[in-house]
C-alpha cells in the first residue's frame, strides 16, 4: 500500500482575508454556479479551498489557487469563514497548480488560458511546461498562435483573410451525439468531406454576416 507523501492541515480562514487570483482560466456557466450555491447551502463546503500566502494588503493575507467558485458562492451566501489549505507557493508554482486542478473539471476560457501559458513561458521552458501541465509542444504552439490572431480583422463588408491567422491549428474535441449530428449537417451543407474545411466554411460564412463591428 502506497504511503501518503503529504498531509495538509485544513484551517478555517476568514473570507475578508482572501482575494481571488487574476490568472484563473476556469469559467463556470451561471446555471452551474446556481447549482453549486444550492449544494453548498444544503451540504456546506465539502472540499477546502486551496490558498497561498501573499504579502499582506490591509486585511488580505491569502490568494486563491483553487476553489474560486466555492469562495464566490460562500461569499454570496454570507459565510464569514471557509475551510482552506494554505500553501507556501510562489506565483508561477500557484499558476501551475491552478491549471492542473482545473484540467479535471469545469471549462477553460481558451484565450485566457493562452495568455496564462504565454506568461508561464517567461518562467518555464516548453519542455518544463510539458512535464508540469501535460500539454504537448504542438498544443502549446496552437495556444501561442491564438494570441497572434487578429480578431478585429473581420468587418461588416466581409472577412479579411491573412491577418495574423495561424497557418495550422491542431485541436482535439469530444463530441456528444447532438454535436456530432451538427457536424454531419455542416458537411452535408458544404459538400466537404474534410471536417476542418467544412467547419472553416461555416465559420467564415457566419463571421462575414455577424463579424464584430469596428468602432
Amino acid at each position: 500500500m502506497a504511503k501518503l507523501k503529504y498531509f495538509h492541515k485544513i484551517e478555517i480562514i476568514k473570507i475578508d482575508e482572501i482575494r481571488l487570483n487574476k490568472y484563473n482560466p476556469n469559467v463556470m456557466e451561471p446555471e452551474l454556479m446556481t447549482q453549486l450555491c444550492e449544494k453548498i447551502k444544503k451540504e456546506g463546503i465539502l472540499q477546502p479551498i486551496l490558498l497561498r500566502h501573499i504579502k499582506p494588503e490591509g486585511k488580505i493575507k491569502y490568494e486563491v489557487i483553487d476553489g474560486e467558485h466555492r469562495y464566490l458562492t460562500a461569499e454570496k451566501i454570507g459565510y464569514e469563514e471557509v475551510p482552506a489549505i494554505v500553501l507556501d507557493k510562489k506565483l508561477p508554482e500557484a499558476i501551475i497548480s491552478s491549471i492542473n486542478m482545473n484540467k479535471l473539471r469545469g471549462e477553460f476560457d481558451t484565450l485566457k488560458l493562452a495568455e496564462v501559458i504565454h506568461m508561464l513561458h517567461k518562467t518555464y521552458s516548453i519542455e518544463e511546461l510539458e512535464e508540469k501541465i501535460g500539454y504537448t509542444s504542438e498544443q502549446f504552439k496552437g495556444l501561442e498562435n491564438l494570441l497572434k490572431y487578429d480578431f478585429d480583422s473581420f468587418s461588416d463588408e466581409g472577412v479579411e483573410l491573412g491577418k495574423g491567422i495561424p497557418e495550422e491549428y491542431e485541436f482535439k474535441i469530444m463530441l456528444n451525439a447532438k454535436q456530432n449530428n451538427i457536424i454531419e449537417k455542416a458537411i452535408e451543407i458544404t459538400k466537404k468531406e474534410n471536417i476542418a474545411e467544412s467547419l472553416v466554411i461555416i465559420c467564415l460564412e457566419y463571421l462575414t454576416k455577424h463579424g464584430k463591428k469596428k468602432s
